[in-house]
This record gives structure tokens, sequence and C-alpha cells, in this order.
């Protein structure tokens, strides 16, 4: 029996998580109108969170809405803790009244990266304002939703306007640029459809609480932009070994966020895919 579907920041990923559902009613929302097939929702207006709710009647919500623009947020603090924290809160509160199960889309950033590796049971320690958003936002799901996966992970993939970190990398290979891969930052990203694909499962599952979704190895920026010259035929001699210490980055990043995700494959469907 079809399910009555919210996605909420259908972007990319949002997007993606969208095509997975076909078969159930999906209902996408964004801040703006991005698409024909999106309604507008601002999440820190809790008038319109409970209006969006009361006429779509979710039995499931996805949350990919977010803001994700680090150094920003960084001097914008507000910005941050109201999206981030107290919208998310809005849409928990809206879950428990509608008896909806919320999966909500947060971040292996949450972690200060010392040691890498994080469990599902490893303490939050952000380092910058957009992480210690991203964790009230969690506190805010499990607070006030029973019903709910938090999903830790990072993500890459071809944006269809170019708006990612992969087509930064490529446009800079396929123009000849020189460009520095930090071999000093260590993740561990599932490729975004992939990525939907075992949403889709957790979604359908009976799993509660906290949940890492990460491949299956760990590498680093440098070791990333190098495959990616490999696989398409571009010279890796643009890329530059260095660190992120080098960049002046306003906000301060976590250096090694892999995660384990022993947990999750006790129960997807979907084959992990390697980069």
């Amino acid at each position: 029996m079809p399910e009555q579907v919210l996605v909420i920041g259908a972007g990319f990923l949002g997007e993606n998580i969208a095509q997975k559902f076909k078969e159930h009613n999906i209902t996408q929302t964004n801040l703006t109108k991005i698409n024909r097939n999106s309604h507008i929702l601002d999440i820190t207006n809790e008038k319109n969170v409970i209006d969006c709710f009361r006429n779509v009647k979710p039995n499931i919500v996805i949350n990919c809405a977010a803001n994700i623009n680090i150094d920003f947020l960084e001097q914008n603090i507000p910005t941050a803790y109201s999206v981030n924290g107290t919208g998310v809160g809005n849409l928990a509160v809206a879950c428990k009244r509608s008896n909806a199960r919320l999966i909500h889309i947060s971040t292996d950033g949450i972690f200060d990266g010392i040691h890498g590796n994080y469990t599902e049971e490893d303490k939050p320690n952000p380092i910058n304002v957009y992480a210690k958003s991203k964790v009230i936002g969690e506190e805010n799901i499990i607070k006030n939703c029973l019903n709910h996966v938090i999903i830790r992970t990072n993500f890459y993939g071809n944006h269809p306007q170019g708006k990612s970190l992969f087509n930064n990398i490529l446009s800079k290979l396929k123009n000849k640029e020189q460009f520095t891969g930090f071999d000093d930052v260590i993740f561990s990203p599932l490729e975004v459809s992939n990525l939907s694909d075992i949403i889709s499962d957790v979604t359908f599952s009976n799993y509660r609480g906290i949940l890492n979704l990460s491949s299956n190895k760990s590498i680093s920026k440098y070791q990333f932009c190098c495959k990616m010259a490999d696989v398409f035929g571009f010279d890796s001699k643009l890329i530059k070994k260095g660190s992120i210490e080098d960049i002046g980055f306003i906000a301060k990043r976590p250096k090694n966020t892999s995660l384990d995700n022993t947990k999750s494959k006790q129960f997807i469907k979907s084959k992990i895919m390697s980069l």
C-alpha cells in the first residue's frame, strides 16, 4: 500500500531520494520553489510546518533541509540555530503529533575529527557553528519524536547544476587547473544514488535511533581527487598534495570524520558501492 511520503528540502539528495519512492505518494518541499514538483516550506516557521502536515498527512517524513554554508554560519549563528536546530525541532514535534516516522539527514561533521571511524555510540564534539547547530537538531528530534532515524553521513555525486565538491573537482581537472587536495582530511562518503537506495532500506526497516551510513573504506580528499582524475582520464599531476591548515577558512573543519557502518550492514539490503 502506498505511503504518504514528505521529502523536506528536496535539493540534490532530496531529489534522489524522491526517485526511490516513486511508487508512493510523494510531496517535496523547498524554501523556494526550485522546480514544479516542490512546494514552499520554511521549517523555521512553526505555523508553516503545521499547515503542511495538515495538508499532506504524511506517514513518512524525510528531512534533508539544512543550511550547510559552514563559513557563512560561523558568522551568522542565529541562522544556523534557527534552520538546523529549531526548524528540525518543529518537524520532530509535527511528526509526533501526526504519528509519522521521521528520517533525518545529519552529518559526519558533528565530530571533532581527532580519531575517525566513529560509531553511533561516540559522543559528538562539534568544532564549528554548523556542527553545533546540527547537534541541536539531533537533540530536538530525540527529545520530541520517538519514531525517528538520525542518519549521519557524507555523500558525493554529479549535481545537475554543478553545485558539489565532485563537480568542482571535475571542472578543475577538465580546465587543467592546478589545485590542492587535502591529504589530512579523511572521510567515507557514499555516492548520492547509492545513499538514497540505502535510505529507502532504512525507512522501511524497524530501526530507530542514530545510524551511520558510509562507504566501507575511508579516503583522504587528496586520494579522492586523484581517483577522479584516474577514472575520467585527467592528469593527476594537476592535484597538489596539501593540508587544510594552509587554507584560510573562517570556520574550523574536523580532519577525520570517517564513520563505522557495521550497524547499518546488519539490516540494509542495498549493496554499499565502492568509490
